[in-house]
C-alpha cells in the first residue's frame, strides 16, 4: 500500500493467526482458508488539501512486500505501492500535484471526478520524467467513492499493475446526518482488491499472449496490497469501500456466514436504499460501498468465486474480525437514502451502438507465429503451431475461452509480449484506438442512449467525463444495487445505457471511453469523444 499499516488498538492482541486459520465449507463446496500468518489490513494514509488547497502525489518505483518474507518490484503513489486516499469537499477549488518520479512517461486520470477533459489526464495528458502536473479542478458532484491511476496509450496495464493507484472519496459533510459510518480506517474501510501471478523479484508483470486476449489475471487474491489480510472491526455497522483495481479479474464476492453485504452506493453516489446483496459482482474499476452488520460478535471471511464461475471452490480474500475495544458509532442501517429517482429514456436526443470487438480469430491465428510461441504445454499457445485453424478449431476456441477467465501462475504463462508490439488488436467502435481519430461528437448538456454489445466474453465498459443510468442488460431492468448513476458497467451480452454529457472535452484532449480490462485498452478496445 504505502509505508504506513493500521496500528489500531487491539489489532494484533486479538489471536488473528489462529482465527484466521479456521476453514469453513459452503453447501460442500472446498475454499482456501486463510493463511495462518496473516497480517492486519493495511489502510492507505488520508490525505486532504492543505492550506493553499494543495494535494501532492509523488510517483515512484520501489520494493513491496506482498507476503511477509517477499519483496517485489514495485511502484506507487507517495509509497511504495499504491497510494493515499484523497478526501475532497465538495465545492473545494484543489490543485492537483502530481510528480513524475519514475524515469518514464505517464499520465494520471482521475477516474469518477468530474472535469473537464483537458484536466481528466488521459492518454494526451503525458507527465514527462521529472515534471509535475498541476491541474486545478473544482469539486462539483455528489458524495461518491473514485480512484486515480495512469492512463498511458498502450502501457496502462503495466503501470497500474507495478501500483500506481489511489482513492478518492468526495464528500458533503453529511454522512452523519445520514447515519453512515465515517471513521476512517474504523468503521469505515476501503478495500481495494486485485490479484497477482508473482510477488517476488523483478518481472511482476510479464503477460504473454493470452493474456492480451483474456486481460492478466493471477492466482494469488490481495487487498490493500497485501494477501488475505485480516481487519479488526468494531461490533456494529461498518462501510466497505470495495474497488476493483485488478486488471481483469472479476470479483464476486460474499460473506462466508452468508450475512448480506448492504449495498447503498455504486461508482456515482447513493442508491435509493441500502439492499441486501448475498453475493456481489464488482468489475474492473467498478466500485460499491457496502454496510456490514457485525454487531453479533463472530469473525467471518470475505470470499470470491474464481473468475466468470457461477459456482465451484471459493477463493479467500480477507477475514473480519470484531473487536470490542473498538468503538461503535452506528448500530443500524439507514432505510433510506437520496433516491436518484428513475432514469427518463426521453430525454435522449439520439442512439448510437458499439460492439466490444475481440477479433478473436485473427488474434488467435498470431498463436501459429513463432514469435507467438509459447512453452509446450503453457496456456493454449502452440496448439495451433505448424498449421492453420479451421472453423471446428476456432469453434472449440469459442467453447474453450471463457475457461482461460481466471487465474493463472506464473508456470501457466508463455512468452512475454509488450501489447503494442504483440499484433494484437481489439477495437471499440469499429477499429482499434487511435489517438488522433474523434470517433463520437455529442451535444454538450445532452443524454444519449448507447447501445452495448459482447460477442466472446463480458467487458466492463467505462466512459470518462460522463455518467450514465442502466436502462436494460438483457432486455431486463438492472438489479437495484446498480439502478444509480454509473461509469463502469459490466457487460456481457447486450445493454442500453442513458448516457449523459455534461463536461467539456476538446479534440487537443478528448475523453475516453473503453473496456476496463487493461489489456483490451492497451490493445485497441478503447474509443474517444468530444462534446459540441
Amino acid at each position: 500500500m504505502t509505508d504506513i499499516t493500521i496500528t489500531r488498538r487491539h489489532a494484533l492482541g486479538l489471536g488473528l493467526g489462529a482465527a484466521a486459520a479456521c476453514y469453513l465449507p459452503w453447501n460442500g463446496v472446498a475454499r482456501a482458508a486463510a493463511r495462518a500468518d496473516a497480517p492486519p489490513l493495511p489502510v492507505p494514509p488520508l490525505i486532504e488539501p492543505d492550506g493553499n488547497g494543495v494535494v501532492k502525489l509523488r510517483l515512484g518505483k520501489g520494493r513491496h512486500a506482498f507476503r511477509v518474507g517477499s519483496e517485489a518490484a514495485s511502484a506507487g503513489v507517495n509509497g511504495s505501492y499504491l497510494g493515499p486516499l484523497l478526501r475532497l469537499e465538495n465545492g473545494a477549488r484543489v490543485t492537483l500535484a502530481v510528480e513524475n518520479a519514475l524515469g518514464e512517461e505517464t499520465t494520471m486520470h482521475w477516474h469518477g471526478l468530474f472535469v473537464p477533459s483537458r484536466l481528466d489526464g488521459g492518454p494526451h495528458n503525458i507527465i514527462k520524467p521529472g515534471e509535475t502536473w498541476s491541474p486545478e479542478v473544482t469539486i462539483d458532484q455528489p458524495p461518491s467513492f473514485n480512484w486515480f491511476h495512469p492512463h498511458m496509450h498502450g502501457d496502462t496495464a503495466r503501470q497500474a499493475h507495478m501500483g500506481l493507484a489511489g482513492l478518492i472519496v468526495v464528500t458533503d459533510g453529511k454522512d452523519g446526518e445520514r447515519g453512515l459510518p465515517q471513521s476512517y480506517g474504523i468503521d469505515d474501510l476501503p478495500l481495494v482488491l486485485q490479484d497477482r501471478r508473482v510477488i517476488e523479484g523483478e518481472d511482476v508483470y510479464a503477460p504473454d499472449l493470452m493474456d492480451l486476449i483474456h486481460g492478466f489475471r493471477g492466482d494469488i487474491l490481495i487487498v490493500n496490497g497485501v494477501e488475505g489480510p485480516v481487519a479488526a472491526v468494531p461490533k456494529g455497522i461498518v462501510r466497505l469501500r470495495l474497488l476493483n483495481g485488478a486488471n481483469a479479474r472479476n470479483f464476486h464476492l460474499r460473506l462466508s456466514d452468508g450475512r448480506p453485504l448492504h449495498v447503498f452506493a455504486s461508482d456515482g453516489g447513493f442508491v435509493a436504499a441500502p439492499g441486501p446483496v448475498s453475493r456481489l459482482t464488482v468489475a474492473p474499476g467498478e466500485r460499491y460501498e457496502c454496510l456490514v452488520d457485525f454487531s453479533g460478535g463472530s469473525a467471518v471471511d470475505l470470499l470470491t468465486l474464481a473468475d466468470d464461475e457461477e459456482t465451484g471452490e471459493e477463493l479467500h480474500v480477507m477475514r473480519f474480525v470484531p473487536d470490542a475495544g473498538l468503538p461503535v458509532a452506528v448500530t443500524a442501517i439507514p432505510a433510506r437514502l437520496e433516491d436518484p429517482g428513475m432514469p427518463d429514456p426521453s430525454l435522449s436526443i439520439r442512439r448510437r451502438s458499439f460492439v466490444f470487438d475481440e477479433r478473436l480469430a485473427a488474434n488467435m491465428a498470431l498463436m501459429k507465429a513463432p514469435s507467438g510461441q509459447m512453452e509446450s504445454g503453457h496456456g493454449m499457445a502452440g496448439m495451433h503451431s505448424g498449421h492453420d485453424m479451421g472453423s471446428m478449431e476456432m469453434e472449440g476456441m469459442h467453447d474453450m475461452d471463457h475457461s482461460m477467465h481466471q487465474g493463472r501462475s506464473a508456470g501457466d504463462a508463455g512468452a512475454p509480449v509488450a501489447a503494442l508490439a504483440s499484433g494484437v488488436r481489439m477495437a471499440m467502435a469499429g477499429e482499434p484506438f487511435d489517438m488522433n481519430h474523434i470517433d463520437v461528437e455529442a451535444k454538450l448538456g445532452s443524454f444519449e442512449i448507447w447501445e452495448l454489445q459482447t460477442q466472446e466474453m463480458a467487458h466492463p465498459f467505462h466512459i470518462h467525463g460522463a455518467s450514465f443510468r442502466i436502462l436494460t442488460k438483457n432486455g431486463e431492468p438492472p438489479v437495484p444495487h446498480e439502478a444509480g448513476w454509473k461509469d463502469v458497467a459490466l457487460i456481457n451480452g447486450r445493454a442500453e445505457l442513458l448516457i449523459r454529457f455534461d463536461r467539456e472535452a476538446d479534440r487537443d484532449h478528448p475523453f475516453m471511453f473503453h473496456c476496463h480490462i487493461l489489456e483490451h485498452e492497451d490493445v485497441g478496445m478503447m474509443a474517444q469523444f468530444v462534446t459540441v
